[in-house]
């Protein structure tokens, strides 16, 4: 059984990880609280170094764009509702008109009166409510106010598609610079394994081939530049200029 190692927390990643949670709405996760203290105090680091944060941090449901999908599913009730109402509204104005005209031809049987002609200029019989033109001013209204209610929610559909995806994106964003900064920080604390083992030697191995490899360049160059001067290469011969003007001077 490894030994509990305990050493000075990470008040830094701890306060990021609570923060990330409470925005998130994750703050009773269990993981996330536990690790959290753990980084906090600095005890039993090399028990969650055993873990992937990026397994078991949670995802949180924040969605954007709520209000807009609320305030659609608001207008099409309203709208499902309202689209029957022009239609209602036009057969009840049938009916009085035509209760209307049937009293009006009782009344009045010598009289030949045109019904839509009744039905406009009501003949103090009908209900000035109920006549041809205000009838068809109300439904007009009705109509239109299902066509703007229509765009209206394909509009916030479209918007909070847009706000959800840009939410999912920043979000698993977010959880995955957490995950990472958790990761690297535990990664120090984990025990000594053959797995463990392999993959430092494995990364040591590929520094050594680096460094090798920029030895042998600089090693190639140092022996370019070494023939060239055995050659008689610039400097090389302005390294003997300078020799035989020393040389006379002497004399």
């Amino acid at each position: 059984m490894a030994a509990k190692r305990i050493t000075k927390g990470n008040t830094e990643l701890a306060q990021a990880i609570t923060e990330w949670k409470n925005q998130n709405s994750v703050a009773d996760d269990a993981y996330l609280s536990q690790v959290c203290n753990a980084i906090n105090s600095g005890t039993d680091l090399n028990f969650w170094s055993q873990y992937d944060a990026i397994d078991l941090l949670p995802y949180p449901d924040k969605l954007g764009g709520a209000k807009e999908t609320a305030i659609a599913d608001l207008l099409i009730t309203v709208r499902n509702i309202l689209v029957f109402v022009p239609i209602a509204f036009t057969w009840a104005g049938i009916s009085q008109a035509t209760a209307a005209f049937s009293k009006y031809s009782e009344a009045n049987p010598n009289k030949v009166v045109n019904f839509f002609d009744f039905w406009e200029n009501g003949y103090d019989v009908l209900n000035p409510f109920w006549v041809l033109s205000n009838i068809a001013l109300i439904t007009s209204t009705l109509l239109t106010l299902i066509i703007v209610g229509s765009v209206g929610i394909a509009y916030l559909q479209k918007s909070a598609r847009l706000l959800q995806r840009t939410t999912k994106n920043s979000v698993e964003q977010s959880r995955l610079n957490l995950a990472l900064a958790m990761n690297k920080y535990l990664f120090d604390f984990r025990d000594v394994t053959p797995i463990i083992l392999n993959q430092s030697l494995n990364g040591s191995i590929r520094d050594l081939r680096v460094a090798s490899a920029s030895l042998s360049k600089v090693m190639k160059s140092a022996e370019k530049n070494a023939t060239e001067l055995a050659r008689g290469s610039v400097v090389r011969s302005q390294l003997d200029q300078l020799k035989k003007s020393i040389e006379k001077i002497i004399k």
